[in-house]
């Protein structure tokens, strides 16, 4: 997959899920003036707008990964981040174990043995065969899309800090908070009406922004150590 074929995808997506909210809140709120917006209307439009947020942030990566996936490149000339990706699950049964409290010690230590000898294992299989991840691991959002999922995200794809600019971890966290406290019942009250504009807004930025990144990423190979001389540079 090349950087303009993974923009052409970023592009559709983007365009139904923005399509979709937008459909949404002129259904919700209509014709209605601004000030006669009810308060379930307001809020039931930020709660899909996480979803949203969050479903093209995992799409995203994810066509980054089938990406990277596509080069079919060997290990050592990827960034180290990905190795680590490519071990996240022989990483969490070394770590996690089966969570069975019914295992007996004799079980228990033949198990963490059996685990190390499989993590080994798989060390060796990526040094000899092109590495490919598993984005069900690498992208994996296994708690609120906030800003330390959206960091631990771009660490484990080698996409460097600094090439993301602080407005991302701030509109992603704004939009997370604001679904969150929606969530737990504590924005029973009609939301101003100035910050749920600025929430819809943030989220927008937030998804174009991410496709840009991406696809720069893609462009400028971010992922290899030696990008090769027909990269992109950003």
């Amino acid at each position: 997959m090349n950087a303009t074929e993974l923009r052409a995808l970023l592009e559709e997506d983007l365009s139904w899920r923005i399509g979709e909210l937008r459909h949404l809140r002129n259904s919700l709120l209509g014709d209605l003036d601004r000030d006669d917006w009810p308060a379930s209307a307001l809020r039931a439009i930020l709660v899909m707008q996480y979803a949203h947020l969050e479903g093209f942030a995992r799409y995203a990566f994810t066509l980054y990964v089938d990406a990277i996936n596509s080069r079919s490149l060997p290990a050592d000339v990827l960034q180290t981040g990905l190795f680590a990706s490519a071990c996240i699950p022989e990483f969490d049964a070394v770590r996690l174990g089966p969570g069975n409290d019914q295992e007996s010690e004799h079980g228990r230590l033949t198990r963490r043995a059996q685990d190390q000898v499989a993590f080994v294992e798989k060390v060796r299989s990526l040094h000899k065969l092109p590495l490919q991840l598993d984005a069900k691991h690498a992208v994996a959002m296994d708690m609120n899309f906030g800003r330390d999922v959206l960091r631990r995200t771009l660490f484990r794809l080698a996409i460097p800090e600094d090439k993301v600019r602080k407005s991302y971890y701030e509109s992603v966290e704004f939009v997370r908070r604001t679904r969150n406290d929606i969530s737990h019942g504590s924005r029973k009250e009609k939301i101003p009406l100035g910050e749920f504009e600025s929430n819809v807004k943030q989220c927008e930025q937030f998804m174009n922004d991410l496709a840009a990144l991406i696809t720069a990423a893609v462009q400028g190979e971010w992922y290899m150590i030696t990008p090769s001389a027909t990269a992109e540079t950003n």
